[in-house]
């Protein structure tokens, strides 16, 4: 009778899937109504033996378990939802209704100061801290894992849900536990979180190259990543810029939008940007420029790295597809996917993949990277170092004191630009 009952209610909510309520979506303009095939179906008997197994299994920990406060039905379950999204893929995951611990987003909420991203083997590696932040006051370096926040393990969290958890009222304190090279045991660390305000990077960020070779960085793509853009493109031409790099290494993406509209930048309006696929293949979506100000015919340089993922990708991807730009340096991540955020009432909240971004010559992005026209590898432990680097000198090759390195991919891009240059001069 129990098994029956625990089948008809995880049943229920399996056919109920689609009438949950749709929180947000990595771009919020996807229709996801075009990527979701019929109801779902599902075949009883086979819903019914597995269901089995997994109630068995639930009750023999009931029964026996060492520690009966951690066997509690509901908590059985939650566990069995989160290994379950987890068992999907890096960016699919269940989070369980924890009202009193619930983190609302506003000013009183700050983070810590740092940029990461999932690291392939467990935890989040960090790839920079923010000058004068909590997190670098109290220590965290670039290439540390984050491997447990205040306790709770980051397997299988995803980075908004790691960045809820650093999150938190000015004041109060966030315990680390990190993974840390040359370090035997994990570090433990304690940061009080506090508000601190980021020096302003656009006039770090845009500079005038030898021979008008213009350089714009884009660490990451938010809201007003565009009228930045559109800013350090307008600066640029007005000194008489022959040609451009753009560095996106390090960029761990953001809104997709953002991507979609400075690509546009750089293409004529019928020039295809990205497909979204789901799994009914005859309503794939095709995302085209939108209508701005054109810098078609300007030499372009993009540079990537391992660190460079998601929006920075479609960028990459686009740009090279179309013969736009060369890209320099190393493939990026590879994190091309799309996310349906579904809160389930009172019970916690689904977030899973419904689809994949393609670049226009259909090449997937999500698990493979993209490949740069021009390799120029690094060390871990140069694009770490190399990461902090760009956040205070950004457009900068050689070393201005002894903690800094060259930056041999941009010394490259360069050679390779000013070639490009010469060479159409002689045509």
């Amino acid at each position: 009778m129990f098994v029956k009952v625990i089948f008809q209610l995880i049943l229920t909510a399996a056919l109920f899937l689609p009438v949950f309520t749709a929180i947000s979506g990595e771009l919020d303009k996807i229709d996801f109504t075009a990527l979701e095939e019929s109801p779902v179906t599902v075949d009883d008997m086979e819903a019914y033996d597995n269901l089995r197994r997994l109630v068995t299994v639930m009750k023999l920990l009931q029964q026996l378990y060492v520690d009966q406060e951690k066997v509690s039905m509901r908590r059985l379950v939650d566990g069995a939802l989160k290994g379950m999204l987890h068992e999907l893929d890096p960016y699919s995951s269940y989070e369980p209704s924890t009202p009193a611990k619930s983190v609302k987003h506003g000013s009183q909420h700050l983070g810590i100061g740092i940029m990461a991203l999932k690291s392939k083997q467990a935890g989040f590696k960090v790839i920079c801290t923010l000058k004068d932040s909590p997190a670098a006051k109290a220590g965290v370096k670039t290439g540390d894992i984050i491997i447990k926040i205040d306790n709770k393990t980051t397997t299988g969290l995803t980075l908004e849900q790691c960045g809820q958890l650093l999150r938190g009222k000015s004041g109060t304190k966030v315990k680390l536990e990190i993974i840390r090279e040359n370090e035997d045991d994990p570090v433990i660390l304690e940061i009080t979180r506090s508000e601190f305000k980021q020096a302003s990077q656009e006039f770090k960020n845009v500079k005038m190259l030898k021979n008008k070779i213009g350089y714009i960085r884009i660490s990451s793509f938010g809201e007003k990543s565009v009228e930045f853009m559109d800013k350090a493109l307008k600066k640029l031409q007005k000194d008489n810029c022959r040609a451009l790099i753009l560095d996106l290494r390090n960029n761990p993406g953001g809104l997709v939008e953002a991507a979609i509209a400075i690509c546009s930048r750089f293409l004529d309006k019928k020039e295809l940007i990205i497909t979204i696929e789901g799994r009914n293949l005859k309503k794939i979506q095709k995302i085209f420029p939108v209508k701005c100000a054109k810098y078609t015919k300007i030499p372009l340089i993009i540079l990537i790295n391992r660190f460079s993922a998601s929006a920075a990708e479609i960028v990459a991807g686009c740009m090279k597809d179309h013969k736009r730009a060369t890209l320099l340096g190393s493939r990026t991540f590879g994190k091309g996917s799309v996310q349906r955020v579904c809160k389930i009432k009172d019970n916690g909240t689904l977030r899973f993949t419904v689809a994949n971004y393609y670049t226009p010559a259909h090449n997937i992005i999500n698990g493979k990277g993209i490949e740069p026209d021009i390799k120029v590898p690094m060390s871990l432990k140069d694009r770490l170092e190399l990461a902090q680097q760009l956040e205070e000198h950004p457009g900068v090759i050689y070393p201005l004191n002894k903690k800094m390195i060259t930056d041999i991919q941009l010394e490259r891009a360069i050679q390779v630009i000013t070639g490009m240059l010469k060479l159409s001069e002689k045509k």
